[in-house]
């Protein structure tokens, strides 16, 4: 029995270490291709110089990193790992090709038919972007069989998010230009608007100014009757010493009457009628569009400072893309790392046998 025990301990030992481990350094030996990585850091940073001032301290203290900034980076991680990046890539360096062209490592195997999903997995397995939330620094790592691939496509994918940085940054700074320019130009042309129907109510109504056009004749209504009161007093005063037929009475009296037409004439033009070209409804009406240009001045007045404001305030969110550390031309394989991986492949071996060994041992122990 004993011998049988030891027979089946070396079998086991055989079969759960020893055979695994033959087959490890088979393929870490003579198939697993070297993978060459080629790596960046870069952080996407605000350009507004007191965008720090407008930061809660806390937020600051946690991150180590403006959230505007940490936002826009963390944008920018995904874009790098999209499908979009992963079509772009394959336009300007066709990566397909050249992965698919590696047969000799089983588990980076590529299909160049393979579908876009498995496409994405794939690219996503060799293209990494992992955010340092102490530091705010995105680290780019683009894994690939040969040192001059790995730095292309390192350096295509900088190029392609800077441009998306400036892209997404510029969006927004054009449209609230856009939204600012376009409530200006309403603004614009309601004050031009305003401005001519003003000018042509003046030149209908021959009025400068119909309230003081007005005022004037109103003036000139109560000098009439101050004169036709003084005048009408002087002409009961002759009456009363001469007779009616007397040449002073006669001619007191066609003054009197010339003053009542003149007053009867100036109260006419001045007071309303259904026709509405008395001045009491020039002067409303000349009121009205005299307001009504005013509000459009000042309407077109605070649109064009929300213009300056919505210029200052859209430079402020401009973003750049800062390449802290650049792409590298590695000179070594970082991947695989055979020794580490063997000794860790036997390390769980190893573990894996002990708890086997343990498990039938305990077996044996209940049958006896």
């Amino acid at each position: 029995m004993s011998s049988t025990g030891k027979f089946k301990g070396w079998g086991l030992a055989i079969a759960m270490v020893a055979l695994p481990m033959v087959l490890a350094v088979v393929y870490y030996g003579a198939f697993a291709v070297d993978r060459f990585v080629s790596s960046s850091q870069v952080v996407v940073r605000q350009d507004g110089n007191n965008q720090a001032a407008q930061v809660p301290g806390l937020a600051t203290l946690l991150t180590g990193t403006n959230p505007a900034s940490r936002e826009e980076t963390l944008y920018l991680r995904e874009y790098i790992t999209s499908t979009d990046m992963m079509l772009l890539l394959e336009e300007r360096v066709h990566w397909i090709e050249q992965y698919a062209a590696q047969r000799s490592d089983i588990f980076f195997w590529l299909d160049e038919n393979a579908e876009r999903e498995d496409l994405l997995k794939y690219y996503q397995r060799m293209v990494s972007a992992h955010y340092d939330e102490t530091t705010g620094l995105l680290r780019v790592e683009v894994q690939a069989f040969t040192p001059e691939l790995s730095e292309k496509m390192l350096r295509t994918i900088l190029q392609a998010s800077e441009h998306f940085v400036n892209e997404v940054s510029h969006k927004i700074a054009r449209e609230q230009m856009k939204f600012a320019q376009g409530e200006l130009e309403t603004a614009r042309l309601n004050y031009a608007k305003r401005k001519t129907q003003l000018l042509t109510f003046q030149n209908e109504n021959k009025v400068l100014d119909g309230g003081t056009t007005a005022q004037s004749r109103a003036t000139i209504i109560a000098d009439l009757e101050s004169q036709y009161t003084k005048e009408q007093a002087l002409l009961t005063e002759m009456t009363f010493k001469l007779r009616n037929d007397a040449p002073q009475v006669r001619q007191q009296r066609q003054k009197v009457e010339s003053i009542t037409q003149q007053l009867s004439k100036e109260k006419r033009l001045l007071v309303s009628s259904p026709q509405g070209t008395q001045l009491n409804v020039v002067a409303s009406r000349f009121q009205q569009l005299t307001l009504d240009a005013g509000i459009a001045e000042e309407s077109y007045k605070t649109a064009v400072a929300a213009v300056d404001n919505a210029r200052i305030e859209a430079s402020k969110k401009i973003r750049t893309l800062v390449t802290v550390v650049s792409p590298n031309t590695p000179q070594l394989a970082l991947y695989p790392e055979r020794w580490y991986n063997l000794a860790t492949i036997l390390l769980g071996l190893l573990m894996l046998y002990g708890i086997t060994r343990f498990i039938l041992a305990s077996i044996e122990d209940h049958r006896d």
